[in-house]
């Protein structure tokens, strides 16, 4: 077909032409043209519609628009973070190093509790949390009540953990204080809610513990669990428990599953009246050991049990041979379960057991 366009007419109407507006006939003839000339396609090529560089700018405004929310948003949402993260710091530091929080009476650790020839009570006081310490100790009196409160408050962990001193006399980590407490007019000592001395008895965690699980139901095997776990019976070996609450005399029998040397055997004596002492209607307690028939060893047994009517007796027994050692007038209940009446006649009751079972349960 015949190319009847030059290139200057072609050029002429290539703004048309990418524009659309040509008519069919002359849009014919300007793509033969083009067809063959490699100059003017080149520069219809680098000719845009106006609408189509319309749209691509609207479009690259749009990007760049999106870019800067999205970038100004990023600058919001981090400076938000550092903004909360300081509050949160500026509150958080403060109190934990500053101002402090109150002691958990659970958490209170006594150490080298004693009373020495002036009737001073001398201790050592610190919180069981290893990266705080109590600080701010103020003392109240009442009626013969010595309170102490403090704060618990965070400090250096390597400080807390490993750096010791002798401070009055005693040596101890840095944090732990030590207090040297006149006794003379006072019938208690309580530190951050945790009772510490009780009518001439230094108090121990322990018996606070075994005061709190006390049950009054034999049948309450979460009860019994607890005191279990408290005496620490489970270090004595694997066991299973058995309880017999149909009839009297009411039953908690332990069958351990390997044999105890005899001062484990000692140490479990020594629980069993700790036991019918903290359940209230507990008749009997039981432990039975492995059969070991074809094994001959003169130490090992085949368990052990105890009974209430004995332990009045039993108890009588142990007290008047501690009251000899150690030249005390302790009284025997005639009922174990009475030593629960108070921390400091409990303590006893565990003090008379500890000694006996150590002195002649080896």
């Amino acid at each position: 077909m015949k190319n009847d366009l030059t290139c200057g007419v072609v050029r002429d109407l290539l703004p048309s032409y990418v524009e659309n507006l040509l008519g069919e006939e002359s849009r014919a003839a300007v793509e033969r043209h083009l067809a063959g000339c490699p100059e003017c396609t080149a520069q219809k090529e680098a000719m845009a519609s106006p609408a189509e560089a319309a749209e691509a700018g609207e479009t690259a405004k749009e990007v760049d628009y999106l870019k800067g929310v999205k970038k100004r948003t990023a600058r919001k949402i981090a400076l938000a973070v550092v903004c909360t993260a300081l509050v949160l710091a500026g509150g958080f530091l403060p109190k934990e190093f500053v101002i402090g929080r109150t002691p958990d009476p659970e958490h209170i650790h006594i150490e080298l509790a004693q009373v020495d020839g002036d009737n001073n009570l001398t201790l050592l006081a610190d919180t069981y949390w290893g990266a705080y310490e109590l600080r701010g100790l103020n003392a109240s009196t009442k009626d013969g009540v010595l309170a102490y409160t403090a704060r618990e408050v965070r400090v250096n962990l390597f400080q807390a953990l490993f750096m010791q001193e002798e401070t009055g006399g005693m040596t101890g980590y840095r944090k732990q204080i030590p207090l040297s407490i006149p006794l003379d007019g006072l019938t208690e000592v309580w530190i951050c809610g945790r009772l510490v001395w009780q009518d001439g008895v230094v108090i121990s965690k322990e018996c606070l513990d075994l005061l709190s699980a006390k049950t009054p139901y034999c049948g309450d095997a979460a009860a019994l669990g607890r005191i279990a776990n408290i005496l620490q019976i489970g270090n004595l070996g694997t066991y299973t428990t058995e309880l017999q609450t149909s009839r009297e005399p009411y039953r908690w029998t332990l069958n351990f599953s390997e044999q105890m040397s005899q001062p484990e055997e000692a140490l479990m004596g020594r629980n069993m009246y700790a036991i019918l002492a903290l359940v209230d209607n507990l008749g009997e307690v039981r432990y039975t050991l492995p059969d070991i028939e074809h094994i001959q060893v003169a130490q090992w047994s085949a368990g052990g049990d105890m009974r209430r009517e004995r332990t009045g007796r039993g108890i009588h027994s142990l007290t008047e041979k501690y009251n000899a050692a150690h030249n005390t007038t302790l009284e025997a209940k005639e009922d174990i379960r009475d030593y629960t009446q108070s921390p400091a006649e409990f303590q006893q009751f565990i003090d008379v057991l500890d000694w006996y079972f150590r002195e002649y349960g080896q």
